[in-house]
């Protein structure tokens, strides 16, 4: 199905907590798109290619394509059309939503059937099929009485298949820092950061030059966190580092004292370890940076030179803070899995995550590193942990790595807002108190110890560096209970 975004969400205000915005507005087309396979790659296929049954509803969220939605309990249709090279045995793969949906899948006289056991999100192996060269149709039914979402399908040569979980399975960091760090801290401090009170932002390099970060790493040392989940973008590409590479591709960005470094030096003293978050700067409710984007490449239906430029700063950061950084932390993960979450068409389906997940890892190659997913499945098997947004409690772990499910493989992680939002952006206001007792917290990190995976903490920064005093009181009983004196 051919389809085309319209955004049309009014500018972003800082005065009040947004929804997760649905687009306005947006046009599905009637004719569908026949897409080009690449042999070698893992082909991302998602439901706004396909012709679909009229009771199936395409959401869009946040300026980007999702998934389909089923209207009603009853027979679904969808049919993908796609032109292939040369002939060859390709596997398909769906994620999926909806139990009890049973999945008839059909293309060149032949036909695979299965039936989703899962009640949630899951990926679902479909079978094999041999498709011709040229063009061919993949038609699927779906019969169900309960919810029905799809995201997408992924057409991939057996062999590919294969030498691409191997290769990223023989990289997996399972690192026993992270699994028995118990908690760490989460900030969102960045360009966009507001003072408590007043109505100005500092310039960029200004704000940077004033933050105290021995101060900060003090105050971090004293809640007894073993590691920092620190953002050194949130929606705007502006690093706090003179970093070239991005120099490269717009001015204005980076600063001459380096910050991140600084930071990754005295936590490193401290025993502390260091996971950078990254947003790479698409446009999203919260924010929007059209200059970066248009500079990279991000708004071209081909997104191989976004990816690129992304992958050239992660090396350059990585190879400048070597083993002083111990992790990565990619947010907006479907935006990487489908490369026309935007409703353009054209160039590479997906991202390169193998690159991407390389260059992450210059300088120190066990790095961890997690691809947010959301509530999606894990889109790649080139990461090490669960992105984990929102608090969870996982049991039924194997040494803190999920066995089965939708994050198979990965080592379990849960991140979650400990005041009210992710960062402090508002005017004006004082960070709320926090929303969990002691008890709460220390029940939730002692299950977080007995199964062998951390819980990332997230506190809202002022401009200045500093958190809640309230926050920080609380984490240091929390750290008496759960450490000691």
């Amino acid at each position: 199905m051919l389809f085309t975004l319209i955004s049309t969400l009014s500018a972003y205000s800082q005065n009040t907590i947004d929804p997760y915005a649905e687009t306005e507005a947006h046009l599905t087309g009637e004719e569908i798109t026949t897409i080009d396979i690449n042999p070698n790659q893992i082909n991302v296929l998602t439901a706004r290619y396909a012709r679909i049954s009229p009771n199936l509803n395409p959401i869009v969220k946040n300026y980007m394509f999702l998934w389909v939605e089923s209207v009603a309990p009853e027979l679904y249709y969808l049919e993908w059309k796609v032109n292939l090279p040369k002939a060859g045995n390709y596997e398909v793969t769906t994620l999926v939503l909806g139990k009890e949906a049973s999945i008839e899948l059909s293309c060149n006289r032949q036909k695979l059937e299965v039936v989703n056991k899962e009640s949630e999100w899951t990926r679902l192996n479909l079978g094999k099929v041999k498709l011709k060269k040229g063009e061919n149709s993949i038609r699927m039914f779906v019969k169900t009485d309960n919810k029905f979402n799809l995201s997408s399908i992924e057409l991939t040569q057996s062999g590919v298949q294969q030498n691409m979980n191997e290769e990223a399975l023989a990289n997996r960091q399972y690192n026993d820092w992270f699994r028995d760090a118990g908690y760490g801290l989460m900030f969102q401090w960045t360009n966009r950061a507001t003072p408590q009170k007043g109505d100005t932002i500092k310039n960029w390099e200004d704000k940077v030059n004033d933050f105290d970060v021995e101060r900060f790493a003090n105050m971090v040392e004293q809640t007894g966190a073993a590691y920092v989940l620190w953002s050194i973008t949130w929606g705007q590409q502006y690093i706090s580092a003179p970093i070239k590479s991005l120099d490269k591709i717009i001015e204005g960005r980076t600063t001459k004292r380096d910050l991140l470094g600084e930071m990754a030096i005295l936590l490193h003293k401290k025993g502390i370890k260091l996971i950078f978050y990254y947003h790479y700067g698409y446009d999203c409710y919260h924010s929007k940076d059209s200059a970066w984007l248009q500079a990279a490449g991000g708004y071209k239906a081909d997104k191989t030179e976004l990816f690129q430029n992304i992958s050239t700063i992660l090396a350059e950061i990585g190879d400048r803070y070597k083993d002083k950084l111990n992790g990565w932390w990619f947010d907006g993960g479907q935006r990487y899995y489908d490369c026309h979450f935007d409703g353009s068409t054209g160039g590479i389906l997906s991202a390169p995550f193998r690159t991407i997940s390389q260059a992450a890892r210059s300088g120190n190659g066990e790095r961890i590193i997690a691809y947010n997913s959301w509530i999606l499945p894990r889109l790649t098997e080139y990461q090490d942990y669960f992105g984990g947004e929102g608090l969870k409690q996982f049991k039924d772990l194997d040494d803190g790595v999920f066995r089965n499910g939708k994050h198979k493989g990965l080592m379990a992680h849960s991140c979650f807002i400990l005041e009210e939002r992710w960062g402090h952006i508002d005017w004006n206001k004082d960070i709320t108190s926090p929303k969990y007792s002691v008890d709460q917290l220390v029940g939730f990190i002692q299950n977080a110890q007995k199964n062998r995976y951390p819980l990332s903490i997230n506190l809202e920064m002022y401009e200045d560096g500093t958190v809640s005093q309230k926050s920080v009181d609380l984490l240091e009983q929390v750290r008496i209970r759960v450490k000691g004196n």
